[in-house]
């Protein structure tokens, strides 16, 4: 009798130990499933903000100026003989590249120093190629997406002269005080490259009152 109910704990054991049973962990749904390395994504991967990084930027600027002339301001148009010389002029600009040198402390704010130079001189005010230094600053929304939108204000220092015209040597090519305005899109491809367009106004106010409406195109690196 001993032996067989040895026997029948045996068998009853066995059954219950059954292998096709799941383990008592899957079978939990309150149970977690251990993440795998690769699903984890590091902020990093995901943060396109600029804080801490050194920018270089590049653009090329065209767009159209309008000029409004003071009695002793060269002139915007071909005169002509017997009447009064052109108070108001239009003309297209000559295109200009502009550089610029940046260092975020803030994903949303990009102060920076550029430099805009023209790649020919102005026919219509017998003006030498543009030359400008200034200083801005990009301020960007949604700053840490890879698109983002940025108002860039800044002041600047213009200082080309005359291009030697006798018609104009009458006139003094002032230094001008420039101040500049923009707006646009950067979407940045990768952590330490984006590319931008932007659409803006800059004026100047010594020589005469002229502005330009501006388009500008560019690439900006960054780093580290």
């Amino acid at each position: 009798m001993a032996l067989l109910g040895a026997s029948t704990f045996i068998a009853g054991a066995a059954l219950a130990a059954d292998p096709d049973d799941p383990p008592a962990a899957a079978a939990d749904p309150s149970a977690k499933a251990t993440p795998k390395p690769e699903d984890a994504k590091s902020p990093e991967d995901t943060n396109f903000g600029h804080r801490f990084q050194f920018g270089l930027r590049a653009g090329l600027v065209g767009g159209y100026n309008m000029i409004f002339r003071y009695d002793q301001s060269p002139y915007c148009a071909p005169t002509v003989a017997g009447k009064d010389p052109q108070k108001f002029c239009g003309h297209a600009a000559p295109l200009a590249v502009d550089v610029a040198v940046s260092f975020a402390p803030l994903d949303f704010v990009e102060p920076y120093l550029f430099g805009r130079f023209g790649l020919k001189g102005e026919s219509q005010t017998d003006t030498q190629p543009l030359s400008v230094f200034g200083a801005g600053a990009r301020i960007y929304t949604m700053s840490d997406s890879p698109f983002k939108i940025f108002i860039d204000p800044a002041l600047a220092y213009e200082f080309e002269g005359g291009g030697g015209d006798p018609a104009f040597q009458k006139f003094s090519y002032k230094k001008d005080l420039l101040f500049h305005l923009a707006a646009g899109p950067q979407i940045d491809v990768a952590k330490f490259v984006g590319f931008f367009l932007d659409a803006g106004l800059t004026t100047g106010i010594l020589r005469s009152i002229h502005s330009e409406l501006e388009l500008q195109g560019g690439v900006q690196a960054r780093f580290p």
